[in-house]
């Protein structure tokens, strides 16, 4: 079941394509048939006809701009405060390089100056008091750790010489005192003895005896008490003298080390309080600097030799440089222009700069010099467009410089800020086929002219080429010679009208073809 009704589905879709294409079949002929019906053409009048000829033919881009020196020396305020103009010379005058063009009101910049000197001269001294109060410390800071690094020293030495030298000293002399405490003990011992032998002889009384036994008991105390001092040496008091001398030569390393750290600190205060005040003196004395050169900036002169002309305050024609004019920070004062290299500067709207190219002639009329011409070319076409003039905002022109290209002596003729007539040539031809302008009809996509064949007359498509005002150019379809209708849309226009039928039926008959397919 489903086979048979994709069958059907076939069926209906290959009559309805067959359909449509026999409906469009039917649309492709009928305005064939309509055509005929309005292929006889009216009467065109004798004088209604215009020959196709040959010859020159130039595309002229006519443009109005205003010539301007190519080469400026632009005066500019470059005083940073806003300020007036005290004086400047007349509009027009010759100056020489260095010559004072302009002196711009500078008396509050002199004030401010001389109240930001006392502020300077503070700064100054505090820095001045910061330097030597560093010098003292870092000669302070010697002192101290010289004195430490000495006590340092003593201790270790005091410690050494009581290890090397005089605890082995002490020792040796007890040592010595215990050695001979004990040999008089000896010897008093054996005078006893001999003295005991004596009295038991008779030889000597009981009281020797006893002079002999007490003289034993002290030196048996004698050597007693140098053996306790050597006791007392070895076992107490070189351990506490060591451990004592020890620990202040350690103390004095600990104190070392504090007084460096402490003296590196109190320089580290120092120094950051001198960089703190130098910065501060720097931020017054770059201020000075600044009033300095804003006070100079007052004194506008020209860098160069040349005639005087004053900069265009706005667009106002009430606006201008004068005396007592305020004046703020880059705004230009005048100019001095180079008139041995002059341009004029032209706006042209988007739809033509595609016919501009660098290096294209121009011919210039000036204003002022009525009918006399000058050569130039196009020398700078800007990248991206700009809006229009008051009132038409909405309009994209671009900028273009045309170089003049006239003699020196000529050039110096003509004064920057006249009004010009520039005239581009944006192509030339020298042997070209053309027509009146009017006599080429546009029908859909393709141009078209009117031929006269005896009495009647008959549409040729043709294709154009470059264009002025009067004239069109004939690439094909026209041969010099030929008669055309001078003014088809008047005599021609029923025609004309059923020929854009035509071309509109063929252009909806392609989009339906497209859509089957």
């Amino acid at each position: 079941m489903s086979d048979s009704y994709e069958k059907n589905s076939l069926r209906r879709g290959s009559v309805t394509k067959c359909v449509l294409i026999l409906l469009v079949c039917a649309g492709i002929f009928l305005p064939v048939a309509s055509l005929a019906i309005t292929e006889q053409l009216p009467v065109v009048p004798s004088d209604g006809f215009t020959i196709v000829s040959r010859g020159s033919l130039e595309q002229v881009l006519s443009q109005t701009g205003e010539i301007e020196s190519a080469d400026n020396d632009i005066l500019i305020s470059k005083c940073e405060w806003s300020t007036r103009i005290l004086s400047i010379i007349p509009e027009g005058s010759w100056v020489e390089a260095g010559e004072i063009v302009a002196e711009l009101d500078s008396s509050d910049i002199r004030k401010r100056f001389q109240e930001r000197a006392v502020l300077l001269v503070k700064a100054q001294s505090k820095l001045a008091d910061a330097e030597e109060d560093l010098q003292i410390q870092k000669l302070t800071n010697q002192s101290i750790l010289a004195a430490a690094q000495l006590q340092k020293r003593l201790t270790r030495l005091q410690l050494d010489g009581y290890l090397e030298a005089e605890y082995p000293q002490k020792l040796h002399s007890l040592e010595a005192s215990v050695a001979l405490a004990e040999e008089d003990l000896a010897r008093a011992e054996k005078k006893l003895e001999f003295v005991a032998d004596m009295v038991q002889l008779g030889y000597r009384s009981v009281s020797d005896r006893e002079n002999e036994r007490i003289n034993v008991l002290k030196k048996e105390q004698a050597y007693e008490l140098a053996e306790d001092k050597l006791k007392v040496l070895r076992d107490f008091t070189f351990t506490r003298t060591r451990t004592q001398l020890k620990a202040i030569a350690d103390e004095a390393e600990r104190e070392l080390e504090r007084v460096d750290l402490a003296s590196r600190s109190s320089i580290l205060r120092r120094e950051i309080s001198v960089r703190s005040r130098t910065r501060s003196r720097d931020i017054y004395q770059a201020y000075q600097d600044r009033l300095e050169e804003n006070i100079a900036a007052c004194i506008i002169r020209a860098s160069k030799s040349g005639e005087v002309i004053y900069a265009k305050v706005s667009s106002s024609s009430s606006a201008r440089i004068d005396e007592g004019s305020s004046m703020r920070y880059l705004q230009q004062i005048a100019k001095i222009p180079d008139r041995d290299h002059l341009q004029v500067n032209v706006r042209i709207h988007e739809s033509n700069i595609r016919l501009i190219q660098i290096g294209q002639p121009v011919l210039i009329n000036v204003d002022a010099k009525g009918l006399d011409q000058y050569e130039a070319r196009v020398k700078q076409i800007s990248r991206v467009p700009m809006a229009g003039k008051y009132p038409n905002y909405h309009l994209r022109e671009y900028r273009v410089i045309i170089d003049v290209e006239a003699d020196p002596e000529l050039a110096r003729t003509i004064a920057p800020g006249m009004t010009a007539t520039t005239n581009i040539i944006a192509a030339q031809r020298s042997a070209a086929v053309y027509v009146p302008l009017h006599s080429v009809v546009e029908v859909g996509d393709e141009h078209l002219t009117f031929i006269k064949k005896g009495d009647e007359v008959e549409p040729r498509v043709v294709t154009v080429g470059i264009s002025t005002d009067a004239s069109i150019e004939i690439l094909s379809g026209l041969n010099d010679g030929e008669e055309i209708v001078l003014k088809p849309r008047v005599t021609c226009a029923q025609h004309i009208v059923a020929l854009q039928k035509s071309s509109q039926s063929k252009h909806d008959q392609n989009s339906w073809i497209s859509m089957i397919h």
